[in-house]
């Protein structure tokens, strides 16, 4: 579990998160959602340490992630996993060298275990026949897929997506959001997607914080997002036209 308390930022006059409090459940997709330039990426950022919020806590496991020390922070970053927007796979590397690389980096597995690990995780999103492949040989889908199994390669406590289906298509994005759901019940992970597709808060919205101008405006299930009176949050909700003739 994550445990967010109390967590203000500002970028000079300029207030980017106030007062925010949270709780994201392992075992659950939780999902971050708001529009554009409302605060949740940056709220991301403060979670896995790479912005310094002014005011709060970031608890993982119940220790504040801020006040440890170095060598006790890369032990907490050796259980996140990372889904990037764009996959963020190295052109130059195969599939299978690209999900290596966490492990690589960040274990002291002998050669065959990693290669085992490798074969595991391909094998569960469905890419055991494309270990030798380069990216560019790869669809949308595919990449999002190798950006998931290279992920989740080192077992990781948490895992953050920015974004999993940006650029894919409705039927792609089906299958990317039912594997992440899978595999955070399966791997037992706390998984924190930020999001702007309504699909995915409608599948796999089990725990959804919605943020507006930096403020924790609602927060529920992919249940009970349809029946808030929250005004703000249903002009989110029915913003796409085809959201808009399902509330007619």
């Amino acid at each position: 579990m994550i445990e967010v308390k109390g967590l203000y930022k500002a970028f000079g006059d300029k207030e980017i998160l106030k007062n925010i409090s949270v709780y994201f459940e392992a075992g659950k997709t939780n999902l971050i959602i708001g529009a554009s330039g409302s605060g949740k990426s940056t709220l991301a950022r403060c979670l896995i340490g790479l912005v310094k919020p002014d005011q709060g806590e970031v608890l993982y496991g119940g220790k504040d992630f801020l006040t440890l020390t170095m060598s006790e922070k890369k032990e907490v970053r050796r259980e996140v996993g990372f889904l990037f927007q764009g996959s963020a796979l190295f052109d130059f590397m195969t599939v299978a060298e690209n999900v290596r690389f966490p492990l690589d980096m960040l274990t002291n597995m002998t050669i065959a275990e990693k290669k085992q690990r490798v074969d595991q995780v391909l094998e569960r999103v469905e890419l055991s026949h494309a270990h030798k492949l380069l990216p560019a040989e790869l669809s949308g889908g595919m990449k999002k897929r190798v950006g998931i199994a290279r992920a989740i390669s080192s077992r990781p406590k948490y895992l953050f997506c920015d974004e999993p289906n940006s650029g894919l298509d409705p039927l792609t994005s089906i299958v990317i959001d039912k594997l992440i759901h899978e595999l955070t019940i399966e791997y037992n992970t706390t998984t924190m997607i930020i999001t702007h597709d309504m699909n995915s808060v409608l599948e796999i919205g089990e725990h959804i914080l919605f943020i507006h101008q930096g403020e924790k405006a609602w927060e529920g299930d992919k249940n009970e997002i349809l029946e808030t009176e929250s005004e703000v949050v249903l002009d989110f909700v029915y913003a796409s036209e085809f959201m808009k003739k399902a509330r007619k």
